[in-house]
């Protein structure tokens, strides 16, 4: 007995007493019963009534691990009648819920676990499965999911996408992400990318008037969601994506090549078309450019494919947004008659010219937005297929915000005297400033493992 109430001391949950133990080398069961008679009568509501027992049953709950093995307490609950209105009742616990399987001290475990671990090594490590451990993180995180961000309204905001999780067998919901280009933080993460998401979200920042620049890849609902909301903005078609144009027509002209090679010749196209879609300047002398050289005698308009290209690429060493479309203009009738798969650059461009060239302006790119979708990825791949709410939260609710408090002394004073905010503080307008996540955070708590 007094082994029991040693170990009793050592389970620290006061309202049970342990009548038996078992073990082996992975797991632990404890057996336990209440120590106490409810009270009172739930039933009836009478104070310190007659009961009896019933009936009973034992009811497996799992519990947190002692000493790496895994608990389970075997907890014979108890069913009363009550002598002074014939009803029967389950007794309570104040360490398990009434139809948990989880100890109340275990569900908060995983609760703040869950925050800083995949769900996969909490399943590993306490044998309890990913769904229950995503339910449990879930319903920890549902006040801030529905409550949403108050984020501060940046200057710089880049738009992105970013496909994870699969909606069928080849298919991916693609989910949009909203950054802060001027201090590199997200903003949220929305469900979908469709126009009314955008629309919705814009129409929601705290000052939308502040927004001066938005980057984006040409996605249209994007675009359209920018001119529809924001009054002050100009939009920025992303760098990247337009050269990326030029760089996937090309190889679609070097693939339509394959009539005039052999297996062999087609075979070392193929390995060699990193030559292609590089940067001239990138090019070593040796071997690249010999390489590339070879290819261009083999298939002359490949040649001519090429230099297309880098004269693309050349439009955005232009100083002035006055010699960029002056270069393009040149640019387009460079192009041969038979060449007509360029023409997917002329209309990608000419659909949104003035996004395009608005970067010659600005000089603003999406790539720090790009920079954190990577990262994003890696989160959702270490957690083997997170859910949006799931990697919206961990993202969002459980890596620390880039915060600005005020100083002392000024934040509004509330009048005790008089029962109402002090108007004469000069600095009354100062508040608590929010603006998101940090990149830098991100990285650095997936590279430490807490996401």
């Amino acid at each position: 007995m007094a082994d029991h109430r040693l170990l009793e001391k050592m389970l620290d949950l006061p309202e049970f007493k342990i009548t038996d133990l078992k073990h082996n080398e992975n797991d632990i069961r404890i057996y336990v019963e209440k120590k106490d008679k409810p009270d009172i009568c739930p039933k009836c509501g009478t104070v310190e009534p007659r009961l009896r027992v019933h009936s009973s049953r034992n009811q497996e709950v799992r519990d947190k691990n002692i000493l790496d093995k895994k608990v389970g307490l075997i907890y014979k609950r108890k069913r009363y009648k009550c002598m002074e209105c014939g009803s029967t009742f389950y007794e309570l616990s104040d360490s398990i819920a009434p139809k948990s399987r989880l100890t109340n001290r275990l569900r908060d475990y995983i609760a703040e676990q869950s925050k800083r671990r995949s769900f996969i090594e909490l399943e590993r490590e306490l044998d309890i499965s990913n769904v229950t451990i995503r339910d449990i993180f879930l319903e920890e995180m549902k006040y801030n999911l529905e409550c949403g961000l108050d984020i501060e309204t940046p200057s710089i905001i880049g738009i992105d996408e970013i496909h994870i999780q699969r909606e069928g067998k080849h298919r991916k919901q693609a989910w949009a992400v909203i950054c802060n280009g001027d201090e590199h933080t997200i903003m949220d993460i929305l469900p979908n990318r469709n126009k009314a998401t955008i629309v919705e979200y814009f129409r929601n920042l705290r000052n939308p008037e502040n927004v001066e620049v938005v980057t984006m890849d040409m996605w249209s609902p994007y675009r359209d969601a920018v001119y529809e909301t924001l009054p002050n903005a100009i939009v920025v078609a992303d760098k990247y994506h337009v050269l990326r144009i030029a760089n996937k027509v090309l190889d679609t002209l070097r693939k339509s090549y394959k009539g005039k090679l052999s297996k062999e010749q087609i075979k070392a196209l193929k390995h060699d078309r990193y030559l292609l879609l590089k940067r001239e300047h990138d090019l070593k002398p040796l071997p690249d450019i010999a390489f590339r050289d070879a290819w261009f005698n083999e298939i002359p308009e490949l040649k001519v494919a090429y230099e297309l290209k880098e004269e693309f690429f050349k439009i955005y060493d232009s100083k002035t947004k006055e010699e960029a479309l002056r270069r393009y203009k040149e640019w387009k009738l460079k192009i041969p008659p038979d060449m007509k798969e360029f023409d997917e650059v002329i209309k990608s461009v000419e659909a949104w010219k003035t996004e395009v060239f608005n970067y010659f302006d600005y000089r603003i790119t999406n790539a720090f937005v790009e920079g954190i979708n990577s990262t994003i990825r890696a989160i959702e791949k270490q957690g083997r297929g997170y859910s949006f709410d799931v990697l919206r939260a961990k993202i969002m609710f459980c890596i620390n915000h880039k915060v600005e408090r005020p100083s002392y002394g000024e934040g509004v004073f509330y009048d005790m005297k008089f029962g109402g905010f002090n108007r004469f503080n000069p600095s009354i307008n100062m508040r608590t400033k929010d603006y998101g996540v940090p990149f830098d955070d991100i990285i650095e708590a997936l590279n430490e493992g807490l996401l």
